[in-house]
């Protein structure tokens, strides 16, 4: 903006210098005219009468103004007749001389020279400027009437008056006034950019410095920030507007945090109610899941306490006899061992039951996934029979040692196994197959069924708390599976395809560390 005026100034003043200095010099060759006709009229009678000493003491006298550069009078035929210089007099002047070449430009010479034409510009030796001005002598009547010396009617120039007059003072005041006025007018351009540049600043800038760190206090979330302006103008009204903003954001934001804070309260409690409602929900599970647990196991105990009894009664009858041979003591030896072996199968059955049955502890310790997976078919192995189902174990005999909660790998086992064998028909085959080499920090394992298989629109809501599509399920045991499974740092996927069948994938890492789980446990514990 400062700049802009600047240039306005300077064309203003460059202008205004232009217009004066050319008025000047107008003023100058108005004046050399007005003296040049002074001249001509102030030796007028002294060559009407031919006194020419008086008009020769009359241009020297006048020569000797200091203004004057030379005073001449040519005769019609090109001679200095009168001058101020005498040595002059008797030469005649060349046709292309500056003096004569106005009127001689062309043959014949005018007769009639424009005043605009009489002027002259010259350089003098020392460099100042001289105003040439001829002044043409004309024939009149009282001239050619006049008995002294008479001249023809028909000659209508007599001679021509050259005055060369010094313009050395006057450009020397044209020079000094354009340099007071380019100084006053800088001076004036300065004392103007600084005011305005003042007012600019005070009125504008520093308004709106105000109004821009204003606006970063605010992006920053400090609404106790107020502009500081208290002008009357559109910055002022601007002001009170964003003051009146800012309070009214201030009154929101304090809303939305009461708000927020309470709906914080209220989340927590009722996340609070669900975890509770969950918990109850999965121990229900559980206790279904025994439930259902327990009629298997009441048919895998069935077999071997039947022939318990059966082989304790016919030793019993064996004793009793009053002759007791070496045959009949091996043959009671042979009861006994037998009852001893299937004690032992109930006592395992039972322990693998009470395995299952108790809570995941969370304690993670090195444990042979192989060994986990006998023991949870032990749980179940008299349902596959019942149900005259085909198990097969591929499992891989390499490096099975994984970091787990047995109990809890057990339970994930068992719930899968027993899915199942409630969704493959009679004469269908369960698969459990293992992988410890594709991956060196994973394992893997696989259990396949060839049943039913799940719908696509079930599929993805299978592990979904209180989903089932079993009428007394309560929809929490794939969930359990998927809670422990997460426990241990691992991923559960299915794949399945209606009337082909099943496939439950389970990828655990090797090493599960206790800290990582911690919030998994204390979820998923019951």
């Amino acid at each position: 903006l400062i700049f802009l005026l600047i240039v306005s100034f300077g064309i203003v003043i460059y202008v205004n210098i232009y217009f004066l200095t050319s008025l000047f010099r107008e003023d100058a060759f108005s004046n050399a005219i007005q003296v040049s006709n002074i001249i001509k009229r102030a030796t007028y009678h002294s060559m009407l009468e031919n006194r020419r000493q008086d008009l020769t003491n009359t241009i020297q006298s006048i020569g000797k103004e200091g203004i004057f550069e030379g005073i001449r009078i040519y005769n019609k035929v090109g001679g200095i007749a009168f001058s101020d210089r005498p040595e002059e007099l008797g030469q005649f002047a060349d046709k292309k001389a500056e003096q004569c070449y106005m009127c001689h430009a062309e043959e014949p010479a005018k007769g009639v020279v424009p005043t605009k034409d009489r002027t002259r510009t010259l350089i003098s030796p020392k460099g100042y400027r001289i105003l040439g001005l001829i002044n043409p002598i004309e024939n009149g009547p009282e001239c050619f009437n006049a008995s002294c010396h008479a001249h023809s009617p028909k000659e209508k120039l007599l001679g021509i008056l050259d005055v060369k007059i010094s313009l050395e003072e006057g450009d020397k005041k044209i020079i000094g006034t354009r340099n007071k006025m380019i100084l006053y007018s800088a001076i004036l351009i300065l004392l103007t950019a600084l005011l305005k540049g003042g007012f600019i600043r005070k009125m504008i800038h520093n308004p709106i410095k105000k109004l821009n760190n204003a606006t970063k206090e605010v992006a920053n979330l400090n609404l106790d920030h107020k502009v500081d302006i208290h002008s009357r103008d559109e910055l002022g009204n601007l002001a009170h507007s964003f003051n009146k903003m800012t309070d009214q954001l201030k009154e929101a934001n304090e809303a939305v945090q009461n708000w927020s804070s309470q709906l914080e309260n209220r989340v927590k409690e009722k996340t609070q109610e669900l975890e509770k409602t969950q918990s109850q929900l999965i121990s229900a599970e559980r206790m279904a899941s025994m439930g259902e647990l327990s009629a298997m196991v009441a048919h895998e105990i069935n077999n071997p306490l039947s022939g318990i009894l059966s082989y304790a009664k016919v030793s019993s009858k064996l004793l009793n006899r009053e002759n007791i041979n070496a045959e009949i003591l091996e043959s009671i030896k042979h009861n006994l061992t037998f009852i001893s072996n299937e004690t032992k199968r109930c006592g395992n059955i039972v322990k693998s039951l009470l395995v299952f049955a108790r809570k995941t502890s969370g304690d993670f310790k090195e444990e042979h996934l192989n060994i986990i997976i006998d023991n949870s078919i032990k749980v179940i192995d008299h349902s596959v029979e019942m149900q005259e189902l085909v198990l097969v174990k591929e499992l891989d005999q390499e490096n099975d040692v994984i970091q787990c909660d047995a109990g809890g790998i057990q339970q994930v086992l068992v719930a899968l196994i027993v899915n199942a064998i409630e969704a493959t028909p009679r004469g269908g085959k369960i698969t459990i197959k293992t992988d410890y080499q594709s991956e060196k920090d994973r394992i893997r394992i696989m259990v396949t069924d060839d049943g039913k298989g799940i719908p696509d629109d079930v599929l993805p809501h299978i592990f979904e708390p209180l989903f089932s599509t079993k009428a007394k399920s309560t929809g929490l045991g794939l969930s359990l599976v998927h809670g422990i499974v997460e426990q241990h740092a691992g991923v559960i996927d299915v794949k399945s395809k209606v009337d082909e069948g099943t496939t439950f994938t389970i990828i655990l890492p090797r090493v599960s560390s206790k800290e990582e789980n911690q919030d998994s446990i204390t979820k998923y514990a019951l």
